[in-house]
């Protein structure tokens, strides 16, 4: 996880203070967590674009000699391409402003009516947004484990029945691995079906070489085929290994405990489960102080800049501007 920023370190209301209504300390916020780059390069001439700060756009401008003259190089991108701000209208700090609202517990669409002048349509855009950037982080957790490091890994069911139905209202299925001396651990939601999903899962948040310690479920049962070793505990009460059973529960406990708090609130769609889920999630990982510093640097791998690879658009517009290419002489 990338350390965080000299002096980036602040509480939600220090974070208002600083970047309220101030475009420029937005950009410069940005910039600063890759989510906006640093300098562009022209992909015609290989040079440094300059920056034009009135109209957020990078510019060539540079020259080159044919046959005794000049050509000046048209080539202009804009500094929001391909990033979070692409062919967005609202102010950047309006932008960061929503995030750091959005991440707090008190998250709420009033406050951004009379904070930041957002309707509750713009809200729910950029909510969903921001949304994709958790999710994207839940995907690309660290695994754990390793060589001889004892992982203990479970599944649980969060939600509540509809008596009257018998049917599912609000339920998610979520897998989770903790390190049983260190505490690191990694929790992802399990999608149907569920057997299939969840080695898939294992593999991809579990390194080999580790000890993983499971409950009997049949699902478990190919974890021996890959390169881990597979210890079962029995929790049916003829245990053998009480003091490993003990210590594989403790750890559970832990893993779920702070995740169990948190239920699916009524009127919320099935659709949109991992989105709450991984915000909780974001959430627990990251202190006040830091979460935006994190949030902003999976803005950045997620949207990363990358001018040097023009689209066809881009060329057809370059190439036009080679037509024309204004002459000046020496």
């Amino acid at each position: 996880m990338a350390r965080v920023c000299s002096g980036c370190e602040c509480n939600y209301f220090e974070f208002i203070q600083k970047f309220y209504k101030n475009n420029e300390a937005a950009i410069a916020y940005l910039r600063d967590h890759g989510a906006l780059p640093l300098e562009v390069i022209c992909p015609n001439c290989k040079n440094i674009c300059r920056y034009r700060a009135e109209t957020h756009s990078w510019y060539c401008g540079a020259t080159r000699k044919i046959h005794h003259r000049k050509k000046l190089c048209h080539y202009k991108v804009s500094d929001y391409k391909g990033s979070l701000l692409s062919g967005v209208k609202m102010e950047p700090y309006k932008v960061i402003c929503f995030a750091n609202h959005w991440l707090s517990k008190q998250w709420d669409y009033e406050t951004l009516k009379q904070c930041l002048g957002l309707s509750e349509a713009t809200g729910s855009v950029w909510q969903r947004y921001f949304a994709e950037v958790t999710e994207h982080w839940v995907d690309n957790q660290e695994p754990i484990g390793g060589p001889g490091v004892v992982v203990d890994i479970d599944e649980t069911l969060f939600g509540k029945m509809k008596h009257e139905e018998g049917k599912s209202q609000s339920q998610i299925w979520v897998f989770g691995g903790i390190e049983r001396d260190s505490k690191n651990y990694f929790i992802a939601p399990l999608e149907e079906p569920l057997t299939e999903n969840l080695m898939s899962l294992i593999l991809k948040y579990i390194l080999p070489g580790t000890v993983i310690v499971s409950n009997r479920w049949n699902a478990y049962s190919p974890i021996s085929d890959h390169d881990y070793v597979h210890q079962v505990i029995n929790h049916s009460g003829d245990v053998t290994d009480k003091e490993n059973a003990k210590a594989h529960t403790q750890s559970v406990e832990l893993l779920f405990r702070d995740v169990q708090e948190w239920t699916v609130k009524p009127g919320n769609r099935p659709q949109f489960y991992k989105q709450y889920l991984a915000r909780l999630l974001f959430q627990q990982q990251h202190t006040h102080s830091n979460i935006n510093h994190y949030f902003f640097r999976e803005v950045a791998r997620m949207y990363p800049p990358d001018f040097e690879t023009e689209d066809a658009d881009v060329k057809e517009e370059s190439n036009d501007h080679e037509n024309q290419e204004s002459e000046v002489s020496d």
